[in-house]
């Protein structure tokens, strides 16, 4: 991430689709841009934008399996973006999961890994499934009151927040500025911010490293059944294996990162469906007669409109990708959301199609840094499917629905919907 906007485009075709990329209306649809640079360079080193940059599927798997790549951390921005350790978002969250590499990721990761397995995620199945209902019985009434009915605010992140909550033990009750403080922090992971907008996000996750550092105290004294429980064991236990400043870190990201994509994921795909009724009605009859194949439905409805496009890696040594040379420290940027669309992968791939098989979309990532909750989010996309559409089969958009700004998390402010 720079804190500056790139400079105007040079003349390399490439850098031009590029620049549009990273413009509002390349980012309220960036697909046609996505599939402009895949034909001119699926890999392309650009000097302008300084970075590497991946829309075709062959070439991000080889970059987010390979062992030539990791996450960007505090090494890269030591180098690459003086004054980073000015800002409190920053240091948090690429000093922790998100910006570790081995030896450390594993060690992270393995402290936080056991409570997102599928067998650990299943046993917080009927929580999901009670937010759920209850979530829908408030926005039933909304409508019979004539009110608004909102997805995104009164659905998808009152399931995953309370979901990822539970599993790391925030009480309900303290929930309440988390989505602001959350949405604004997630500028973090853009490519270009402005000096603005970062410090309103260094004041934001500032609450969220506070509420953090207050609970584990408040935690020691009193454990639960939860990871923040099983974390501070670790920490009391072998302060080597976490540090006091990790513990707080690695709280923050994992509870933030847990519900912001996938309630995401689950406001596009309220829109996707809307917009194409084969597919509603597809899914009603999955639902009603198979409803064992909703994860081949959920890799589709990810692959076709994922909620995080990008992601962001760096050449630990020279690399070449599909024939193009990538440098040692350069950052490089996999456009999750163009290789998703990749047709040499995916026939006919700019069309939605829940019965396609053998997706193995990559919004979830890949390799060592596969998303961690990814089994969580299966489990709330499909609570969500089955009970939104159990009870309202024809459910439709009431309203144009609003775009977040930003490319990385590609999701939507409001989407007003009739139920019946």
């Amino acid at each position: 991430m720079t804190t500056t906007r790139p400079d105007p485009p040079a003349p390399c075709p490439a850098d031009a689709e590029l620049f549009q990329l990273f413009t509002p209306e390349g980012q309220r649809d960036p697909f046609p841009g996505y599939a402009r640079l895949r034909a001119i360079a699926p890999v392309h080193v650009s000097e302008a934008l300084g970075g590497a940059f991946v829309t075709g599927y062959d070439a991000a798997c080889a970059v987010l399996s390979g062992e030539k790549f990791g996450t960007v951390g505090a090494e890269w921005f030591d180098k690459n973006q003086p004054g980073w350790r000015e800002s409190p978002l920053l240091v948090s969250v690429f000093s922790s999961l998100a910006g570790a590499n081995n030896p450390d990721h594993t060690r992270l990761r393995g402290l936080v890994a056991r409570a997102f397995n599928v067998r650990q995620i299943e046993q917080v199945r009927p929580y999901t499934a009670q937010l759920t209902e209850q979530a829908l019985d408030a926005m039933a009434e909304r409508a019979a009151s004539g009110e608004v009915v909102d997805i995104p605010s009164q659905l998808a992140l009152p399931v995953t927040m309370g979901t990822i909550a539970r599993l790391v033990g925030v009480p309900p009750e303290d929930l309440g500025p988390f989505d602001a403080w959350i949405r604004k922090a997630s500028v973090v992971f853009e490519v270009a911010v402005e000096p603005e907008r970062l410090a309103e996000a260094d004041a934001a996750y500032t609450h969220v490293l506070d509420y953090f550092t207050g609970l584990v105290d408040e935690r020691r004294r009193s454990p639960g059944d939860d990871l923040l429980s099983a974390l501070i064991a670790v920490r009391d236990a072998d302060g080597d294996r976490l540090s006091a400043q990790e513990l707080v870190d690695l709280l923050a990201f994992v509870f933030g990162s847990g519900f912001e994509t996938t309630a995401g994921l689950i406001g596009n795909t309220v829109v996707a469906l809307a917009s194409h009724p084969d597919q509603m009605a597809a899914l009603r009859t999955v639902l009603a007669t198979s409803p064992e194949k909703l994860g081949p439905v959920i890799d589709e409805l990810g692959r076709f409109d994922g909620s995080v496009q990008a992601t962001r890696r760096m050449a630990l040594e020279d690399a070449e990708i599909d024939g193009v040379r990538i440098p040692a420290g350069t950052s490089t940027i996999v456009f999750l959301g163009g290789a998703n669309r990749d047709p040499s992968r995916f026939p006919d791939p700019d069309r939605l199609d829940l019965h396609r098989a053998d997706a193995r979309p990559l919004n979830m990532g890949l390799g060592v840094h596969y998303c961690l909750g990814a089994a969580l989010a299966r489990l709330e996309m499909e609570e969500v499917l089955r009970r939104l559409y159990g009870r309202h089969p024809r459910l439709r958009l009431a309203g144009a629905p609003l775009r977040t700004p930003g490319l990385q998390l590609y999701r939507y402010e409001s989407i007003p919907v009739a139920l019946d």
